[in-house]
């Protein structure tokens, strides 16, 4: 099946593979997000995509669900966001990675890895279905 051929196998994600690692990535966030809410532990660790997508086997789940429940979480994330204050979206934790940060930087981040791997898909699928 199409969606979940890689254009170089091991190294780039499937389609399959791109649309479960944003699905469970906005569920990280998510979990990073309350955590800054309800949580005096505000320090957030780098995930391993490659190992995630290994792990939980992406490529064996069906692609449409995994849109299906990435749109759903998308719209929680939205509604979790649009209920806190401004006090609230200003409440600062530290990332491996990215440093110090807040909702206002989680959404910037969230948006460019978005971006990023729909571009991704787009070249995955044109080459796969060539």
């Amino acid at each position: 099946m199409p969606l979940t051929i890689t254009i170089t196998p091991g190294y780039v994600f499937s389609a399959n593979e791109i649309i479960h690692h944003l699905l469970e990535v906005e569920e990280l966030w998510q979990r990073r997000i309350r955590q800054l809410l309800h949580s005096e532990d505000r320090h957030f660790q780098q995930i391993d995509p490659d190992a995630l997508a290994k792990e939980h086997s992406y490529n064996e789940k069906d692609y449409h669900e995994g849109m299906t429940k990435w749109k759903a979480a998308r719209e929680e994330t939205v509604k979790l966001i649009s209920g806190m204050t401004d006090e609230q979206l200003q409440i600062k934790g530290v990332h491996s990675r990215y440093g110090e940060m807040d909702t206002h930087r989680i959404i910037d981040i969230m948006t460019d890895h978005d971006l990023q791997h729909l571009r991704q898909m787009e070249r995955t699928l044109k080459t796969v279905q060539k």
